[in-house]
């Protein structure tokens, strides 16, 4: 309302007073009139808007319309902090290590696999009096002899009995087995994870449910049964495939091509039975480098599958088991006589094993890096003052 006036006074209107002012409808809107300032203010007048119309809708039971909806255009408050445009930019961002992708490491694992065994071929060819066996032709023995080496078989049908091959195939076997193994070991890990790929998302695209709770867990990889059913498959296919091809090429009986097969492709090779023909050389420089290496993974992921078994095991003993006052006070962080959710939450990572002491501690220690004023929190000018 208007205050009375002095016949001699200005002619001025004057305006009500702002203790006089209708206050919002909700605490919403006051919290809303205290961070944003007067009533002046464009943002202000916009959020209140939204404000009134949602309670009006919760009052008459319709449901409001979306607040934020790409017609409304806001103008930030002369009051809002001063924000860069790109707030999700860090500083250190040009120092994070950049890891070599999975196609990477296969294309070095195939230009690695080329020039050893190029070299293995050349080396052979050069030297071929000097090492003993039954030959066929020069560059399949060759091609034949180092794939055979650097799979670490050993059948010993061809053999170094010079000093200098035999230098030659130290030297040859060390490389083999350390440089040149941990390449294709990450070209195999490729392949199989596009395989993975591959199979999800044709499971993922498809409609049939069953398939998707067999092969998928709740995170969307695949299942370490159906990794364990594979890896076995990979090893019977080898088996099979070699068992076939070494019964049709070295004319051996069905119990010694099975049995030179699975000594091969565990790379046992005690080298009482071997490849001697032409054709059957060039099967075993293809079939031994891909059986090797596959069943070496088979391997690895029956391993895998019973280390993620005992695992969630104890994640679950960890998990399920009662709290005592003993773990009262070591999960009690700041000793102030109770534990809250985030102490709780380290305390059980910290059982489990996800994480230890140096990981805590470290973090703690960029904390403080980052909390400049020592209030215990990181607020924006904390990293206004860092920028």
């Amino acid at each position: 309302m208007e205050l009375p006036r002095s016949p001699g006074a200005a002619s001025a209107p004057l305006w009500t007073i702002a203790e006089e002012d209708e206050l919002p409808e909700s605490a919403a809107l006051v919290k809303d009139r205290l961070v944003y300032g007067s009533a002046g203010s464009d943002l202000l007048e916009a959020v209140l808007d939204d404000r009134r119309q949602g309670d009006r809708a919760e009052k008459s039971g319709i449901s409001a319309p979306d607040r934020w909806s790409p017609g409304r255009r806001l103008k930030k408050s002369r009051t809002a902090p001063a924000m860069t445009s790109d707030y999700s930019k860090r500083c250190g961002d040009d120092d994070k290590p950049r890891l070599e992708s999975a196609a990477r490491i296969a294309r070095q694992a195939a230009v690695g696999f080329c020039i050893y065994i190029a070299i293995g071929v050349l080396i052979y060819v050069w030297r071929r009096d000097e090492f003993s066996g039954t030959r066929t032709h020069t560059l399949v023995d060759a091609l034949y002899f180092s794939i055979v080496t650097m799979c670490t078989i050993g059948y010993g049908d061809i053999a170094p009995v010079s000093s200098t091959t035999k230098l030659y195939c130290c030297v040859f076997v060390v490389i083999g087995m350390g440089f040149i193994d941990v390449l294709l070991s990450g070209m195999v890990a490729y392949i199989l994870e596009r395989q993975e790929e591959l199979l999800m998302g044709a499971v993922e695209g498809g409609r049939h449910q069953t398939a998707r709770c067999v092969l998928v867990n709740t995170r969307g990889r695949m299942r370490k049964r159906m990794k364990v059913v594979l890896a076995l498959a990979v090893v019977i296919g080898c088996v099979t495939l070699g068992t076939l091809a070494v019964h049709k090429l070295e004319k051996l009986s069905w119990m010694d091509s099975f049995y030179l097969s699975c000594i091969s492709v565990t790379t046992v090779g005690y080298g009482d039975h071997a490849f001697e023909s032409l054709a059957g050389r060039l099967f075993a420089s293809m079939w031994l480098l891909i059986s090797s290496l596959a069943v070496a993974r088979a391997f690895l992921f029956l391993a895998e599958a019973r280390i993620a078994r005992r695992n969630r095991l104890i994640a679950k003993w960890v998990l399920t088991r009662e709290m005592t006052v003993g773990d009262l006070v070591a999960a009690d962080i700041d000793n102030n006589g109770f534990v809250s959710k985030s102490e709780f939450v380290v305390y059980k990572l910290k059982e489990l094993g996800k994480i230890s002491q140096d990981d805590i501690m470290e973090v703690c220690r960029q904390f403080n890096i980052m909390d400049r004023d020592n209030s215990g929190r990181i607020t924006l000018s904390c990293l206004s003052d860092a920028v």
